[in-house]
């Protein structure tokens, strides 16, 4: 069985009261949300900056920031999801738990909060707490398809984990909700990639091979690693059984 990491896909705005954009605010974790017994592909966290120009660009060295209690948030729930932004960046994954959570003890509403508290429970390994807030994520916004695809290859890494042979029903679970993210963002690789791993590990190669030349066809839209580990899947399935 295949043991290594997936491909990962930036996630989507934030969600608030008001507009993300008009609020500058910074966008949600890019995560590199893999199944971590795939394949040998794995893109480093980003987040996405604020739209202001005193915030640090994208890929630039995150600030040291002490860690912080929930009775020192801040009072808005934006400036508390920002914050847990930084924290996440900064690999103070607790705190960023509490921060995350106090912007939807303020705004329940808050999507983009649960979609990167999903986030920090899958780097702490807290998968079944990962999957609820992506699950409620896609509650509130239900063509959001960067966490569809999150919530895809979550199933995905639990079904290829479980025992010495891959769940079949998280199998499942995982190619219907990567198909949902495919169908809701079109224009995205990931899920392809991972449909390819799901389909193999379900002994369906030629569903394997329509996946992963697919995502091929992205071509400069994706990473090096996932094109090298795709290239060889497909050369192995190529090869006369």
């Amino acid at each position: 069985m295949m043991n290594d990491e997936d491909a990962v896909s930036p996630l989507p705005p934030t969600h608030s009261n008001e507009s993300p954009k008009s609020l500058g605010l910074g966008w949600k974790i890019g995560l590199g949300v893999g199944a971590l017994l795939v394949a040998a592909v794995l893109l480093l966290p980003v987040v996405w900056p604020a739209s202001n120009n005193t915030e640090p660009a994208a890929g630039a060295a995150p600030a040291n920031i002490a860690p912080v209690s929930p009775v020192s948030l801040p009072d808005t729930a934006a400036a508390r999801f920002e914050l847990g932004n930084s924290l996440y960046e900064s690999g103070q994954f607790d705190q960023a738990v509490a921060a995350y959570l106090g912007a939807i003890e303020l705004d329940p509403n808050y999507q983009a909060a649960y979609a990167n508290l999903g986030v920090v429970y899958y780097q702490q390994q807290k998968f079944d707490l990962a999957a609820s807030q992506y699950q409620k994520a896609l509650e509130l916004d239900p063509n959001d398809g960067d966490v569809a695809y999150n919530l895809g290859v979550l199933y995905l890494q639990q079904a290829l984990s479980k025992n010495d042979q891959p769940d079949p029903q998280l199998l499942d679970k995982a190619v219907t909700q990567l198909q949902q993210a495919q169908q809701i963002s079109p224009n995205l690789a990931e899920p392809h990639f991972s449909l390819g791993v799901a389909y193999l590990a379900l002994n369906q190669p030629e569903k394997a091979t329509a996946a992963f030349q697919t995502f091929l066809s992205f071509d400069t839209q994706v990473d090096p690693r996932a094109k090298q580990e795709a290239e060889r899947y497909l050369e192995l399935l190529q090869k006369p059984q």
